[in-house]
């Protein structure tokens, strides 16, 4: 019968600094060039055999390079450096599931297009054109919900109030606008 299991790797690696940018790196004693993957000198295995450490595993050898990757690096900075990056992944045993909460005191019919309206000619007295995100700001002001928002800029494009000028500016069709500021006065 077979055995069925995990067989330990003794396969003999060399543990060497690279000799143009100093980072350690390994590579199997079969082969017979290593590239440096940070400057891209090549090294051969046979001249480098006495400047290294030879270690059995390739495990062993992995952490042998970080072990003498955090050695160096202690060394030229003083500190230990930090690999890794802000945003990364951490794992969580203790994730909370949180259920959608119905809003209270959330009147459906509200309607947000006097305060819209109001908003736009607040914008284009102040600017000729303007972005999007001057949109977003002012809405933020005026209280009116990013989903509202949306719609009522849709529905104002498609009934020529705004005016796309460019990729992600907006003007006000003035004659169009007038017959909404007479409403709002």
């Amino acid at each position: 019968m077979e055995e069925v299991g995990f067989k330990k790797d003794e396969t003999p690696y060399i543990v060497f600094p690279c000799s143009k940018c100093k980072q350690y790196m390994y590579v199997k004693m079969t082969q017979k060039t290593k590239r440096c993957l940070r400057c891209g000198r090549h090294h051969k295995v046979v001249s480098i055999i006495n400047s290294g450490e030879i270690i059995d595993g390739i495990t062993n050898a992995v952490d042998m390079v970080k072990q003498k990757q955090t050695e160096f690096a202690t060394k030229e900075s003083g500190s230990v450096p930090e690999f890794r990056a802000m945003g990364d992944f951490k794992s969580s045993n203790k994730i909370k599931f949180c259920t959608v909460q119905k809003k209270e005191n959330l009147d459906i019919n509200e309607d947000y297009s006097a305060d819209f309206k109001r908003m736009l000619s607040e914008i284009s007295n102040m600017y000729k054109k303007f972005p999007y995100y001057l949109i977003e700001i002012m809405a933020e002001d005026y209280n009116i919900p990013e989903t509202e928002l949306k719609i009522l800029v849709r529905n104002s494009i498609t009934n020529g109030i705004l005016n796309q000028a460019e990729r992600n500016l907006y003007e006000l069709n003035a004659k169009k606008f007038k017959r909404f500021i007479s409403v709002l006065k």
